[in-house]
């Protein structure tokens, strides 16, 4: 039972705890093996910055077992360990500080958990540790590799492969790296991450997995650390859709819930290709630094088949989608989504500090770039010594109009030029993308959800790649059913070996 404890889905545990074939105390104990075995040692996947002491997750996996018994359900995902970003805030009660990949915040203390803590405890889910990231969610310096931390290292990818030369290993993908590797390892079947732009989809891709970019406003934040106000929201990450829509209905605000799907996101997986109305982009567009990859003849082969397969389940299918701009035109002069998360950086740093004891070393961005330049040895390791981006935030002169002017415009061009008249003038549900493109950009702006589904792995190496699959704003529902239709239409290409041997 071990591997299909490990590789399962959440709803195929949810169905086993409930007529007693497992008990969440089972899960724990073999949940936190599996990352004894690969975290630290075997793969060294460095997937996970801290986990929940293991007579902690079994006392709470005994209680939670004890409230089953007599029929006390919290939620569907009743006794479920989860893994979540080592950027969410919890508690000093769960032991697991929180780091952001950084030495400047692992000693601090907060003053509580995050509210969608709060949520997953309350639904009766485990938290079980807290993922690695690329450090400040890629918010430190040009030279951080995806998926590293000065307080962790390099996630790797559980797709590894043996007496491969590392530059050919696949990629974890980031910022979201070590929630999305827990899943694919088997150290979890439940993730929770958070997004800029693809900080959530592009890891969740390239480890093979389901995963969504909830819209901002839609989860709360508090106690999360963002980038931006304009751009942040929180991701949920699982190796089927129904585990994505389970944990969305868990932490998403009850009131954007209710109004949207009033039945339950599960409630959309009773759907049919003909509701739907998808557009595909180009197999090349906007993936300008991918180019090669999105041109081999086995991904091109697999992404044009998409389209074809769509049209034949009686999807009504626009393919190519034209008149679509690259995502990367976003952008007024020299300022664009990036110059505007260092504009609003500071003040949500600010923010996110305000969830730890008053600590009078670190109150600003400023004071995080000299604490690290003081204690340059273990937060600004060679060969990644600097920390470009958070000077330049720290040192960015946009005014306050500018900055509304910018959004306005951008927004604006978004929806008004880009996929909102695309698909105003196609009538369409959805618009996929490759798994490396620039849809993630228009996703920002325009606030919209965004996920992406997986789609094959390259031939070699074995890398996984997909699709992302864009929604209208507040149309996360929508995004599932088309989620829950790809799965039924397309089965998930292999998962790793290695983790699992």
């Amino acid at each position: 039972m071990l591997t299909s404890i490990l590789q399962a889905s959440a709803a195929t545990l949810q169905q086993q705890l409930s007529v007693g074939e497992v008990t969440s105390v089972r899960l724990v104990q073999e949940f936190l093996d599996q990352i004894e075995r690969h975290n630290s040692n075997g793969m060294r996947l460095n997937a996970v910055v801290s986990v929940l002491d293991r007579n902690l997750a079994l006392e709470t996996a005994n209680r939670l077992d004890e409230e089953r018994k007599h029929g006390k359900i919290r939620s569907s995902l009743h006794g479920i360990p989860i893994i979540i970003k080592d950027c969410i805030v919890t508690g000093l009660e769960l032991g697991m500080p929180t780091t952001i990949g950084s030495h400047c915040f692992a000693k601090m203390r907060a003053k509580g958990n995050a509210q969608l803590v709060n949520q997953l405890i309350d639904g009766g889910m485990i938290i079980l540790g807290k993922g690695n990231l690329t450090e400040f969610c890629g918010l430190k310096s040009e030279d951080t590799p995806i998926g590293w931390s000065a307080y962790k290292g390099q996630t790797l990818s559980a797709h590894r492969l043996p007496n491969v030369a590392d530059e050919k290993q696949p990629t974890c993908g980031g910022s979201t790296s070590g929630p999305a590797v827990s899943i694919a390892a088997g150290f979890c079947p439940l993730a929770i991450g958070t997004e800029t732009s693809g900080s959530t989809v592009y890891p969740a891709s390239c480890c093979g997995l389901y995963g969504m970019k909830l819209a901002p406003n839609s989860v709360s934040t508090k106690g999360v650390f963002r980038l931006s106000e304009s751009f942040d929201g929180v991701g949920v990450l699982a190796r089927t859709p129904i585990d994505l829509a389970l944990l969305a209905e868990i932490i998403m605000k009850k009131e954007v819930l209710s109004e949207m799907a009033p039945y339950g996101l599960t409630s959309r997986r009773v759907c049919s290709w003909a509701e739907l109305c998808v557009g595909v982009v180009p197999n090349d567009w906007g993936v300008a630094h991918a180019l090669e990859k999105w041109r081999r003849e086995e991904v091109k082969r697999a992404y044009e088949n998409v389209p074809l397969v769509l049209k034949s389940k009686g999807a009504k299918v626009k393919y190519p989608l034209g008149n679509l701009a690259d995502g990367s035109s976003l952008s007024v002069g020299a300022d664009n989504l990036g110059t505007v998360a260092y504009h609003e950086f500071p003040g949500k740093l600010k923010e996110f500090l305000a969830s730890f004891e008053h600590n009078p070393g670190v109150e600003s961005i400023a004071d995080v770039i000299k604490w690290n330049e003081e204690h340059s040895i273990i937060s600004l390791p060679d060969p990644y010594n600097t920390q470009t981006e958070l000077i330049k935030s720290r040192d960015n002169d946009m005014t306050e109009d500018r900055h509304r002017e910018l959004c306005d415009m951008l927004r604006r061009t978004a929806l008004e030029k880009g996929v909102g008249k695309a698909m105003q003038d196609n009538g369409l549900d959805i618009i996929l993308a490759p798994s490396d493109s620039t849809l993630v950009s228009y996703a920002a702006w325009a606030r919209w959800p965004i996920g992406t589904v997986p789609l094959g792995r390259l031939d070699g190496v074995g890398q996984p790649f997909g699709l992302f699959a864009l929604a209208r704003e507040g149309r996360e529902d929508t995004l599932l059913q088309f989620m829950f239709l790809f799965e039924e239409t397309f089965p998930s290409p292999p998962g790793p070996t290695f983790p699992f041997e």
